[in-house]
């Protein structure tokens, strides 16, 4: 059986809670993952590639103080995260946003120009399991099945 989860890059803004779900109109990308979604599984696959990503706006002459690891935007991350999960044809797609009740879990990524990103989950029942940093979220779920 699959365990299916949606991955929602959204912008930070000031007023928005990290622990609630957003509406459809407020998120840049979905990305649908057919099977492996769990926070064991995917939250740490996502956290441990987000770590230490720089957000910016345009791209440094000299970006290698970044290790690589920069985006130029939101837009820029999301094509990146999108690279790194698709393995083979099948499980991950990119999809207009919807209904969002309807997967196993669903993963937020804030993101904000010059700012740390963090990550909230919710399970099944829209319930909020997690919020804060890729670095906490590894220590959390790294040995941890479900």
């Amino acid at each position: 059986m699959s365990t299916r989860a949606l991955i929602n890059i959204v912008e930070r803004q000031e007023g928005r809670s990290f622990s609630k779900m957003l509406p459809s109109t407020a998120i840049h990308t979905q990305i649908y993952k057919h099977y492996d979604g769990y926070p064991s599984r995917l939250g740490v696959t996502l956290a441990s590639y987000l770590k230490g990503y720089n957000i910016c706006n345009g791209i440094p002459n000299d970006y290698t103080g970044f290790q690589r690891k920069v985006a130029n935007g939101i837009g820029c991350l999301s094509a990146q995260l999108v690279y790194h999960l698709k393995e083979e044809p099948g499980n991950v797609y990119l999809r207009p946003p919807g209904d969002l009740s309807l997967e196993d879990y669903v993963y937020y990524i804030w993101v904000k120009e010059g700012s740390r990103i963090m990550i909230s989950i919710f399970d099944y029942l829209e319930e909020c399991i997690y919020v804060g940093d890729c670095e906490s979220l590894i220590k959390k779920y790294e040995y941890n099945d479900e």
